[in-house]
């Protein structure tokens, strides 16, 4: 982005190259320009040749050939070029003066002529090159505006957020509510990984007859039918080494050989049929927190009245569960839209209202510089 100098400065460039080009209508420039610079090649290959002519020395006939076969095209193509420059004047997109310059070279150059052919070009070289100065001078302005304009739309929108939000409010009560509903049900998420590391810490044969009161079916599959489970426990009971571990140390002898387990158990194909046998249902427990057995669900009567009921601290939580959640969509609605708040606001932080302000009226300013009539 330019400064206020640097586009007064720019505006003057541009303000006097157009006052400099005024002769020539705007629609007729690129016409002109393209002709000067087809002219411009033609006496470029035409001196070219008759350079060639006046330093080679006695040619060879094949060269003399090339020679004149190149004069005759490059005379074909300035006798199209005349053409071509009537043709654009009949149309309008040369004024007079113009084409009377272009025909007068050309006869010079027919006339080989060429020094003052290129003399009499210059007029033409002059305004190639103050067009393209123009029409850089014209694209810098254009851009200018473009980054000007975008960033004055970019601040614009950041202002018009800030005015928006400031104007935004929350019932801070129904966000309070929500606040503490998800408080509580944290709380209870708690609970239920001490009650569950409870249970993993008990003997396997303590452990096995509380996971029957649990549906521990939906978890594991294939579960221990109740004849199954009899055996289980039994086994544990006569192996004590085993029926003492927890479910963690249990799971450790999964990797025992034949001879290592025997110094424990004997009976190795007992273990391997009953214990291995139920290997997923005792990997399934040790992994429990991270099912979904006993997932805090404030809206299961079933699992808020077992937290109640069965687990310590929790019936106190509880109602407060029940308590808060007649409302909690509507306090939901209103807790995400807090957040959303705060979350915009926090990212807005980084700017400052005056600043912006101030930075709007500085561009402001600067497109009244760039489009003034007098800068």
């Amino acid at each position: 982005m330019l400064s206020a100098e640097e586009i007064c400065e720019l505006k003057r460039t541009h303000d006097s190259l157009e006052k400099r080009m005024e002769k020539i209508e705007k629609n007729q420039r690129s016409t002109i320009v393209k002709l000067s610079e087809r002219l411009k090649e033609l006496m470029a290959d035409i001196g070219s040749v008759q350079e060639k002519e006046k330093t080679m020395w006695n040619p060879d006939i094949n060269t003399r050939i090339k020679l004149s076969k190149k004069g005759i095209k490059l005379s074909k193509e300035l006798n199209y070029f005349v053409t071509g420059v009537a043709g654009e004047f009949e149309k309008g997109n040369i004024p007079e003066d113009a084409g009377k310059r272009f025909m007068s070279i050309a006869r010079l150059i027919r006339d080989n002529k060429m020094d003052p052919a290129k003399k009499e070009f210059g007029h033409f070289e002059e305004i190639t090159e103050l067009s393209k100065r123009y029409e850089r001078a014209e694209e810098q302005m254009k851009e200018e505006d473009r980054i000007l304009k975008r960033e004055q739309l970019r601040i614009g929108k950041i202002l018009a957020e800030m005015s928006e939000l400031e104007k935004e409010t929350v019932d801070s009560e129904k966000v309070r509510r929500y606040e503490n509903l998800l408080k509580n049900l944290e709380k209870l998420e708690k609970l239920r990984g001490t009650h569950i590391r409870s249970l993993l810490s008990e003997p396997i044969v303590e452990l096995l007859g509380d996971v029957e009161k649990y549906p521990l079916e939906y978890y594991c599959q294939p579960f221990p039918g109740k004849e199954e489970m009899t055996e289980l426990k039994e086994f544990f009971s006569e192996y004590p080494a085993f029926g003492r571990c927890n479910v963690n140390q249990l799971c450790e002898f999964f990797g025992y050989s034949e001879k290592k387990l025997s110094h424990v158990c004997p009976e190795t194909s007992r273990f391997r049929r009953l214990v291995m046998g139920n290997k997923s249902l005792f990997e399934t427990i040790c992994s429990l927190e991270q099912t979904a057995f006993l997932a805090v669900d404030d809206e299961n009567e079933k699992i808020m009245d077992f937290y109640a009921e069965r687990i310590e601290g929790a019936k106190e939580v509880v109602g407060q569960i029940r308590q808060l959640r007649k409302e909690k969509y509507s306090y939901r609605e209103e807790y995400e839209k807090s957040k959303q708040i705060e979350k915009r606001k926090e990212e807005l932080s980084k700017y400052s209202k005056k600043e912006l302000e101030a930075e709007l009226r500085d561009i402001e300013h600067l497109l009244g510089l760039l489009h003034s009539d007098h800068p």
